[in-house]
């Protein structure tokens, strides 16, 4: 059987691994695992999500269940939904910060959380089979009413108004589009914002938070306070300080746990990182009496621990942020405001004043990863190489043929060399 989901949900380029009969039958397969569902299904702006959508909606309506199309929604939203009307799944139709060729799905349970990977393998074993429902009792699809419910949502997630201060905003020609402005303008922020097009076919093209380049030269030109940059399903967010300094995943998560923790409000002086979080971003954490606990590299990966151990604050380097007491996945646009909040008091520059340690990362194409992985030279020359690092981490991609070797070091000659010393091992264990 194909393994469908991956980290991050089901991946594909528009119109060959991802077609509208892999929609379809995510949909029907959805009603096996739980008879004549609710879904929410909500989308970013890609020129495919439209007809990902109602191919979808298409399943789960021939399988019996109905759908609330929210139309253009972020990732947190979709997640948000599904809590607030008491639906059995929610499904987000985007491929996040890639190029507007790709397109993916999201599901998440009940819970609003991503399918543990229990309910992911029920569902692909129903994706070659359909189900459908009689005439009279196949499912509907109607329009989700009261969508501003969410931006009123994150309004009333800040404790204080943005009077004053003047932020840009990246929207990546996403998702955030609508929102994000919305809720900062409500909120008394003066705005310049780009990155708003819904042409589906410049999402995340020269923007957003893989391309922050233009919103750090736009938040000097403008004189800002800060600038946010979100992805396409605006999970995600990187920030610059009113210098136009990038801010990363890593610095938002310091910066966010120690207010939580000034607060009282960081249950069991925990936070939740990944395996790449930056070891400077840890000795910043301890210096302020906070323990960091690493996962697994992915946002599902945090979230799971998050729920487990009950911390407020978790999130990896690329942005994704989840603020457990507000959501149960990553939220650019929220993590954005949460900041913002704090600017009105002090400068970002002092917030971001953070140390972090250069990282240096390699892909290895190879021919059989677990092979390689379990190759005693290779072990070896791990073992070796990690001993002149802070850390060294070499893993296998879960959708390639490729092992990735990431190193950090204070200095980044150092970090280099010792990944490069593994790759030149892991190559040479190819033949």
């Amino acid at each position: 059987m194909r393994n469908y989901f991956g980290t991050d949900g089901i991946r594909g380029i528009a119109g060959e691994e991802l077609t509208a009969r892999t929609a379809f039958a995510l949909g029907n397969a959805l009603c096996r695992l739980k008879g004549a569902p609710l879904v929410v299904v909500g989308r970013d702006t890609r020129t495919s999500s439209d007809m990902l959508s109602l191919a979808l909606s298409a399943g789960v309506c021939a399988g019996g269940g109905s759908v609330r199309d929210g139309g253009v929604l972020p990732t947190a939203a979709v997640a948000f939904f599904v809590r607030k009307l008491g639906a059995d799944f929610g499904v987000v139709i985007s491929a996040s910060h890639n190029p507007p060729e790709f397109n993916g799905l999201k599901v998440f349970d009940g819970k609003g959380c991503k399918l543990s990977e229990e309910e992911e393998e029920r569902a692909e074993r129903n994706f070659d089979e359909y189900s459908f429902a009689s005439a009279l009792r196949c499912g509907r699809c109607f329009p989700l009413n009261r969508r501003g419910a969410y931006a009123a949502f994150l309004e009333s997630c800040c404790e204080r108004p943005l009077t004053g201060k003047k932020f840009v905003l990246d929207c990546a020609n996403g998702a955030a589009g609508e929102i994000a402005p919305r809720v900062f303008s409500a909120l008394g922020a003066k705005l310049h914002v780009f990155g708003r097009s819904r042409s589906g076919r410049k999402v995340n093209v020269g923007c957003g938070a893989l391309h922050p380049e233009r919103m750090c030269a736009a938040v000097v030109e403008t004189g800002a306070d800060a600038g946010f940059c979100y992805d396409g399903d605006a999970d995600r967010l990187i920030a610059a300080d009113e210098h136009g300094n990038l801010v990363d995943g890593d610095k938002i998560l310091c910066i966010l746990a120690k207010d939580l923790k000034a607060k009282g409000r960081l249950r069991q002086n925990l936070a939740v990182g990944t395996s790449h979080t930056n070891t400077g971003a840890e000795r910043e954490l301890e210096r302020a009496g906070i323990r960091l606990f690493r996962t697994d590299v992915g946002d599902k990966y945090v979230a799971e621990y998050m729920r487990k151990s009950g911390a407020a604050v978790g999130g990896e380097q690329s942005g994704h942020i989840i603020l457990s007491d507000y959501s149960t996945t990553g939220d650019g646009i929220l993590s954005s405001l949460k900041i913002a909040e704090l600017i009105t008091e002090t400068s970002f520059s002092q917030l971001a004043d953070i140390r972090l340690f250069p990282q240096y990362n390699v892909n290895v194409r190879v021919k059989d990863k677990v092979r390689v992985l379990g190759n005693e030279e290779v072990r070896a020359a791990v073992e070796e190489a990690g001993r002149s690092v802070a850390r060294l981490v070499v893993r296998a991609s879960g959708t390639e043929p490729v092992v990735r070797v990431f190193a950090e070091a204070e200095d980044l000659g150092a970090a280099q060399a010792a990944a490069d010393r593994v790759c030149a091992q892991i190559m040479r264990s190819e033949g």
